[in-house]
């Protein structure tokens, strides 16, 4: 999926993205919103880090996912 496309779901669901290559090397969910805070940044349930900056291989990017919290974890598992 594109990332505007999971934009688009996770703000309409209330939900979180992240991309299939990333789950590989880190976890990471990014919350799309149009506050100050911008796109905030997690990896655990305890921390998370506003204004996330994205890469030019992050916009381009085919593999993005909408998922829940407990999609995510879920996805770190396998």
């Amino acid at each position: 999926m594109l990332i505007h496309e999971a934009v688009r779901k996770a703000v309409e669901t209330n939900n979180y993205i992240t991309r299939e290559a990333l789950k590989k090397y880190i976890p990471l969910w990014i919350k799309p919103t149009n506050t100050a805070f911008a796109c905030i940044v997690g990896g655990n349930a305890k921390t998370a880090v506003p204004c996330w900056s994205p890469t030019a291989d992050d916009l381009t990017a085919t593999d993005w996912l909408v998922v829940t919290k407990d999609d995510y974890y879920q996805l770190l598992r396998e």
